[in-house]
């Protein structure tokens, strides 16, 4: 599952706004926000991955650790 609090944190990190990462990852802003809250919590593989390459960091690090 998704950690979307983590990918707000590390996109406000980077100074990043949710329509600067949509156009990083070409991932609509509003599929975004709805991660970050939570509301959808099992994107396809590829957009974890896009997500992850546009904050710099490991597939691993977006994924919550149960």
């Amino acid at each position: 599952m998704l950690n979307g609090r983590k990918i707000r944190e590390l996109r406000t990190l980077k100074g990043y706004t949710t329509l600067d990462l949509s156009k990083f990852t070409n991932i609509s802003k509003s599929y975004l926000e709805e991660l970050e809250r939570g509301d959808k919590k099992n994107p396809s593989f590829n957009k974890v991955v896009y997500i992850a390459d546009a904050l710099g960091v490991k597939v691993d690090e977006l994924i919550l650790k149960v």
